[in-house]
């Protein structure tokens, strides 16, 4: 039945076959295919040899009735290959359809040109091809849709896992707050207390009373400083900006410096001067590195004697790049979890004192800026061991 359709095919069909080499010689080296190819990392040869040529094979069997139309060998292999390395229905069909031009191609090169061959030849590759490349085209479209619901679903995890890590440090900063507040507010309740007895007494002067005023608005402007910090940490940045390393550090003690007091942590710091050197989120990575003192201040508290407890913060550039280190004396992280440290919701704290995301927050933030974050255990002072973390940024 097939040969009664293309005829100028069949009648030239063994000297086309003999000139098989030349067509797969030709099919490889049109400029589109090696593109394609090399883009996704496909050796040329590999495609040649296993594919090409076997491909043309099956095509001339079909033309002359020894194999059966979807019945290649190599199809499944050569499609398996293709969507490994991320080939796209596109892409597919600009190799089948310059695989037809090179045979054409063939057939100028031979003398045997004719609008009725080509005819001929297109409608057996057709017949072969066009199944392959719907069956394809459906398989990698089903294949981006399921990858694309993949990645809406992990973005709305980690969206809330965000969000979770935001109200746990929102908790943790609303206690700080309140520490911080409550000396303020004894000694403005102290304040008006001294200024009521004064009146009461008639012994309020003007200059006494003036100075209480002033006192309490510098106390209320402090109070409001606290709120303003605590703010910076959560509006996120929208756009990427110039920052220095050292100010959100400052900012980042800041808001633990109560604790850092209360707990009897010293910290140390080292700086290279270089001002607005990182390309990023400010806000956000104040946060990275607030969550690093949070736990250094907990492994601490936890695990040594209340006069050693000690942070240690260097800051330096090397290869174009800034190096921020974070040193505590808390012992250091057990080898069998230090690789987990920053998976999300793995935390060591009791049930109730820990999300396990502020550290995989943290690793998303550097991240997004295009640095990394590692951590080891190492001695910070002689037979002083405990965590450090590093995080590289590049600079502007």
């Amino acid at each position: 039945m097939l040969k009664k359709k293309i005829p100028a095919l069949i009648s030239v069909s063994k000297e086309l076959e003999d000139k098989k080499d030349e067509i797969v010689r030709y099919w490889t080296n049109t400029d589109i295919v090696v593109e394609v190819l090399t883009k996704h990392d496909i050796d040329l040869d590999l495609f040649k040899n296993e594919y090409a040529a076997k491909i043309l094979n099956y095509y001339f069997g079909v033309v002359n009735g020894t194999k059966e139309i979807g019945d290649c060998p190599v199809m499944a292999a050569f499609l398996q290959m293709l969507k490994e390395h991320d080939i796209s229905a596109d892409e597919l069909f600009d190799i089948c359809t310059h695989a037809r031009k090179s045979m054409v191609t063939v057939t100028f090169d031979m003398g045997i040109a004719s609008r009725d061959l080509f005819r001929d030849i297109s409608y057996v590759f057709d017949l072969n091809f066009k199944g392959v490349l719907e069956q394809y085209s459906n398989t990698v479209y089903r294949l981006e849709k399921e990858v694309e619901l993949h990645i809406g679903e992990n973005k709305k995890k980690d969206a809330l896992m965000f969000q979770q890590a935001r109200l746990a440090q929102m908790g943790e900063m609303i206690s700080n707050i309140a520490h911080q507040w409550r000396q303020p507010i004894s000694m403005i309740s102290a304040i008006i207390q001294n200024t009521h007895m004064k009146y009461n007494l008639g012994k309020l002067e003007a200059e006494f009373f003036n100075k209480n005023v002033e006192d309490i608005k510098n106390i209320l402007g402090q109070m409001s400083q606290t709120i303003t910090d605590f703010q910076y940490f959560f509006e996120p940045n929208k756009e990427k900006e110039k920052f220095c390393i050292e100010n959100s550090i400052t900012k980042a003690l800041e808001l633990i410096e109560h604790d850092l007091k209360k707990e009897n942590v010293e910290v140390s710091r080292f700086h290279y001067e270089m001002k607005d050197s990182v390309y990023g989120y400010p806000k956000e990575f104040a946060q990275t590195i607030l969550n690093v003192f949070s736990n250094a201040k907990d492994a601490l508290v936890q695990n040594n004697e209340a006069d050693k407890r000690h942070i240690q913060i260097k800051t330096a550039t090397k290869d174009n790049k800034v190096v921020l280190t974070i040193r505590d004396n808390a012992g250091g992280i057990s080898e069998d979890i230090i690789e987990k440290i920053f998976n999300p919701y793995f935390t060591t704290k009791e049930e109730g004192k820990g999300t396990g995301l502020g550290l995989y927050m943290t690793t998303q933030i550097i991240n997004n800026m295009n640095g990394t974050i590692h951590v080891e255990n190492i001695e910070l002072f002689k037979n002083s061991m405990g965590a450090k973390f590093t995080i590289e940024l590049p600079m502007c």
